[in-house]
């Protein structure tokens, strides 16, 4: 197990990185200074409880490891259970934009965690990543193999009987790793059904107007920009 990538978290409350959240996320200009107190108050936390865990990880079904240059390996990442107090103890309070801010912050952390992640195989082995695979995408990896992942990776995250895990801010994927230097990994959007995934929209602004007359919630109207 590692602590999470030190290069992201030195990157995190830099006005760059938060420049980008309040872009992206289509903020208010007088909402940048709440923005970075709040993660400012993440940081310490981050910097304790953050980590991620890889290991080895063989298929079951036999077709996926038929090509001797694919490898596979299960990874888990969390910004630990800190982050989730933080964000409830907003809600408690009534502070509903900084829980709504907490929740950006830590989407957009993991998000630059992949990239890091990439780097890191890259650096650190005889191999890179082909493509993401995540419980619950392909029939190959159904939702129930989770809880298996998680045991085999790290106590420090559970889930329960629905598979939501907890801490509540953390991912576990599938990495197909290759040696074949014409395969690059296309993004971890590739094979996703979720259309109205703020990340996928980000990329592809047609999907912006296929959600746009969509019912949203307050946190996703302030994700796609559009104010009710």
């Amino acid at each position: 197990m590692e602590h999470f990538f030190p290069v992201l978290l030195e990157e995190f409350v830099t006005p760059i990185f938060l420049g980008n959240v309040c872009r992206k996320f289509h903020f208010e200009e007088e909402q940048a200074e709440e923005i970075r107190i709040v993660a400012a108050e993440m940081l310490p936390i981050l910097r304790k409880e953050a980590f991620w865990a890889r290991a080895a990880y063989f298929p079951r079904n036999q077709s996926l490891s038929k090509d001797a240059d694919s490898a596979y390996e299960c990874t888990a990442m969390s910004l630990g259970q800190g982050v989730d107090r933080l964000q409830d103890s907003y809600s408690e309070k009534g502070m509903l934009l900084q829980s709504y801010i907490v929740e950006v912050l830590a989407g957009e952390l993991l998000m630059r965690g992949y990239d890091a992640y990439n780097r890191y195989i890259g650096e650190h082995t005889d191999r890179h990543v082909a493509r993401y695979h995540f419980p619950g995408s392909e029939e190959n990896f159904p939702l129930d193999m989770i809880p298996r992942l998680l045991r085999e990776l790290t106590p420090k995250i559970t889930c329960n009987a629905a598979f939501c895990m907890q801490p509540k801010k953390s991912v576990v994927f599938i990495a197909e790793l290759t040696q074949d230097k014409s395969v690059h990994c296309q993004g971890i959007c590739v094979g996703c059904p979720n259309i109205s995934c703020p990340n996928r929209v980000e990329e592809n602004p047609l999907i912006r107007e296929r959600v746009a007359d969509m019912p949203l919630t307050y946190g996703y109207s302030r994700i796609f920009g559009i104010h009710t």
